[in-house]
């Protein structure tokens, strides 16, 4: 790509994370060319000629892999996750930046071998909460030490609704495919990785496709804790927060206008039920729609300047592994370890180190402290 050129992305993976990558790079100011590519050439057709691709779908869809790159100078991944393996490897192959909708892979072992092989690779994970800018401005304020030392960072996951059933299957437990976000933003936040995790989920709406109610309490190397909380319904709106709290103060992300609260409060000696908000918040896209044109703007500043990936191989296995141990916690009601160990209640000391976790946590601590700021 020469300094005129306009750029060519492909988008690999034409469903929802893919048309919603593809929308954003299309309403940038300097949007590049789109390329498209799915298994299912229609949805990579029907894709490449929306308006949302571009001015009357400007878009090209191409019909192999190979196609995509040969003419792309980036690459977007946003296929399911049991097939991401074989694509990452060819695109980073064919030594082409790439922006991967998380996870890595399918499962941790899979992760691991992909982050081995991937290694010194241009490579962007899609964890956005770390291009919001609240949560820019928050991590601030803790590296500043205008809060002093963490003692707990609590945050809230609801959806408005459910998932549709097949992304269900496919996207992974409420874990992995939910809270992970909020693992690797503590992680990011704090500057801390976890060292031990004690969940429990519930299944309590039906449907059979896993836990819908779900609490993680993590230990970070440092001994402070974070707690986590999710739900696959919240009957108010979409509703995400994080609260960090400090030994010389607090701070929160995500109360604002369009917060999905209704509020009891002081009225006349009494007590009552305030009105929620006029224009909630309806999902991830709508609270995070600036989060993820900051995410394309930076994987593209990573393309044609050369910057640090905010969010690292390494970044996305260590939050990969904490939802995995998420998840063996809630299945098992044992406390545990990233990685493949189990840890007794009683391994975890008061200051938040444990004899079964210390050297895993070295490794763990190595990767937070070196990512990009």
């Amino acid at each position: 790509m020469t300094g005129s050129a306009r750029m060519k992305v492909g988008i690999v993976g034409a469903g929802r994370m893919g048309r919603l990558h593809a929308s954003t790079l299309a309403a940038l100011d300097e949007p590049p060319a789109l390329l498209f590519h799915d298994v299912d050439r229609g949805a990579a057709e029907r894709l490449a000629g929306s308006p949302g691709t571009g001015p009357g779908g400007a878009g090209r869809a191409r019909h192999t892999l190979d196609e995509v790159l040969a003419g792309a100078d980036a690459v977007v991944v946003a296929t399911p996750a049991a097939g991401r393996r074989e694509v990452l490897s060819a695109v980073c192959g064919a030594g082409l930046p790439v922006f991967c909708e998380k996870p890595l892979a399918a499962g941790v072992q899979e992760a691991r071998e992909l982050a081995a092989d991937l290694a010194g690779a241009r490579l962007h994970v899609g964890f956005q909460r770390r291009c919001d800018p609240e949560y820019r401005r928050l991590r601030e304020e803790i590296a500043s030490g205008r809060l002093g030392r963490i003692l707990l960072v609590r945050c809230t996951a609801f959806d408005r609704e459910p998932p549709a059933g097949a992304y269900e299957l496919t996207s992974g437990d409420i874990f992995a495919d939910c809270l992970v976000h909020d693992m690797d933003a503590v992680h990011w936040l704090t500057g801390q990785p976890t060292v031990a995790v004690q969940a429990d989920g519930a299944t309590l709406l039906g449907g059979g496709g896993g836990y819908d109610v779900a609490t993680a309490v993590l230990t970070l190397a440092d001994g402070a804790r974070a707690v986590l909380s999710a739900s696959r319904l919240d009957p108010e709106g979409y509703d995400h927060r994080v609260e960090v709290l400090g030994t010389r103060g607090s701070l929160a992300v995500g109360l604002g206008e369009r917060t999905p609260l209704r509020r009891v409060g002081p009225a006349g000696g009494a007590a009552a039920v305030g009105p929620g908000p006029q224009a909630p918040y309806q999902d991830f896209t709508d609270r995070f729609a600036e989060a993820y044109r900051q995410e394309m703007r930076a994987f593209l500043r990573m393309v044609t300047h050369g910057e640090p990936s905010p969010c690292t191989v390494q970044d996305a296995l260590l939050a990969q592994e904490v939802a995995a141990a998420a998840g063996r916690s809630a299945r098992t009601g044992t406390r545990t370890a990233p990685g493949d160990g189990l840890l007794p209640a009683a391994a975890v000391s008061a200051s938040g180190a444990s004899a079964a976790g210390a050297s895993a946590s070295e490794g763990s601590a190595a990767r937070v402290s070196g990512r990009s700021r």
